[in-house]
């Protein structure tokens, strides 16, 4: 029961600190305890319950909100609901699980280097509907996320799985320091990357041409944007909240699906009925729906970005790529037409295939995301890479409810920042609207379900990371270094086995 409860306890730690951003010291070392634990498992089916619990104590309660998500956005009744949360969180506890097998099977490897490398891994491929990583804990520490731009967040996950692996080895053999000591030059050499790269970084934002935005939060809640009574109240709630700021800003933000008329995907202009603003003086980009007729009561449907003109006239348009199940599509829907009746308000969107770069001529390159999609690395990746000069994302975590999940999204999602070298600003319905610079620094931040209105300068910088020219090739390195060292250790006939 020791170990079982080792295993609780690293779970419980992990979750901590998605929970409370503070705790980010405490990250170094939460997965001790498991490691512990899983240095004296004595058999393989011991290693799975370690695993399992673990990722139980991890997922249940660090992604709780999940259940109001399916419940709320997807349509399900509560109780099935919580059945889709136990079955997602079994799912990924998997990831821990997979991680106490191969791990066994490793030993703890030279300086203690089996456990960052196996969990890295993992980290990197495990197909997680929440993409989290051990990194995203950190972003308190400028110093230490910089090296986002050369590898992504995986260095420092890895840094931080090595710190722990190495005080379970010191633990062991309280002698060796060689593991402890080769962890801290990794975190030292983080750390140093990172006081030498801000002054550029800086440097280069103080030189760039400047543009102002302005991100608005109605703050409308769900039942009052599903309600078609209340679709003009709503976009005079967004336009009376834009006014003051028209004559100080270059471009005005609001979020996802803001406006609930139907707009023809391929409109070259909005006329009087579908535009959102009629008193707008700056280029605006916003959320809406759009549809593209397929037969005679047939119709293609986007949830899509559209930037326009005071005129209506429209600048770009950009279909969301990355729609999320049980509330914008069903998944498997399509073959078994018997699970609409389970959900029948969940929409049935159809996904963008391109990513989307959209100019206001003369003073901003603007780099489409919604909602999701900022937690996607390649995306904004893409986007950044076809000429985006700021990366702008519209979102609705209305329905996360008033919980730990935006802020969660956020610390995600400001790794695009640090990764490409560009703002990101992020306009959401009821929060959390911000501002994140290029170094992956929050400079403006609004509230959780309260009107607010950001106003704020970027700077258009034009570098290009390593990270934006070759992806994720240190996760990709450390994958390959993983299944060769497994192979090897299997095809000799290594570790243990029981």
């Amino acid at each position: 029961m020791g170990l079982i409860a080792a295993a609780a306890i690293s779970g419980i730690t992990i979750a901590a600190c998605f929970l409370w951003f503070d705790l980010f010291v405490v990250a170094w070392v939460a997965f001790v305890p498991l490691l512990w634990a899983l240095r004296g498992a004595r058999s393989r089916r011991q290693a799975t319950y370690i695993g399992l619990v673990a990722g139980l104590c991890t997922n249940i309660p660090a992604f709780y909100w999940l259940v109001y998500t399916i419940d709320v956005f997807g349509g399900f009744p509560f109780p099935v609901a919580v059945l889709f949360y136990l079955f997602l969180s079994l799912f990924s506890s998997l990831q821990f699980i997979v991680f106490a097998h191969v791990l066994r099977r490793l030993g703890r490897g030279p300086l203690a280097l089996a456990a960052p490398v196996v969990w890295v891994a993992l980290e990197f491929l495990y197909p997680n509907l929440f993409p989290w990583r051990m990194a995203n804990t950190q972003f308190h520490l400028p110093v230490l996320i910089q090296i986002g731009d050369i590898t992504g967040p995986f260095a420092l996950s890895f840094a931080i799985l090595w710190f722990s692996a190495a005080l379970v080895d010191l633990i062991e053999r309280p002698r060796r320091w060689q593991a402890l000591a080769a962890a801290a030059t990794l975190t030292l050499a983080i750390a140093g990357y990172g006081a030498w790269r801000l002054p550029q970084i800086d440097a280069a934002m103080a030189a760039a041409p400047k543009a102002r935005v302005g991100l608005v939060q109605g703050n409308i809640s769900i039942e009052e944007k599903g309600n078609r009574t209340y679709f003009d109240v709503n976009l005079d709630r967004y336009a009376t909240l834009s006014e003051p700021i028209q004559d100080n800003v270059d471009l005005l933000i609001w979020p996802e699906t803001v406006s609930q008329f139907w707009i023809p995907a391929d409109a070259p202009g909005l006329d009087a009925e579908s535009h959102p603003f009629p008193g707008l003086r700056v280029p605006l980009y916003f959320g809406g729906l759009a549809y593209r007729l397929t037969g005679p009561r047939q119709a293609d449907e986007f949830n899509v970005a559209f930037l326009i003109q005071p005129d209506g006239t429209v600048l770009g348009r950009y279909d969301k790529r990355i729609l999320m199940p049980f509330g914008e599509f069903l998944p498997f829907a399509d073959t078994f037409p018997w699970i609409r009746q389970l959900s029948p308000a969940t929409a049935g969107f159809k996904a963008g295939s391109d990513a989307m770069v959209i100019d206001i001529p003369e003073k901003l390159r603007v780099g489409a995301l919604i909602c999701y999609e900022d937690l996607v690395a390649d995306m904004p990746r893409a986007t950044t890479n076809a000429g985006a000069e700021v990366l702008v994302t519209i979102l609705n975590d209305a329905w996360y409810g008033n919980t730990a999940a935006p802020h969660q999204h956020q610390a995600l999602a400001l790794w695009r920042s640090i990764e490409n070298r560009r703002y990101l600003l992020r306009g959401s319905n009821t929060g959390v609207t911000s501002i994140i610079d290029p170094a992956g620094r929050v400079v403006a931040e609004g509230g959780l379900f309260t009107e607010e209105v950001l106003v704020g300068r970027i700077d258009r910088i034009q570098l290009q990371s390593i990270y934006g020219r070759v992806g994720d090739l240190f996760a990709w390195l450390v994958v390959a270094t993983a299944g060769i060292w497994l192979l090897a250790t299997l095809a000799l006939g290594r570790g243990r086995t029981a």
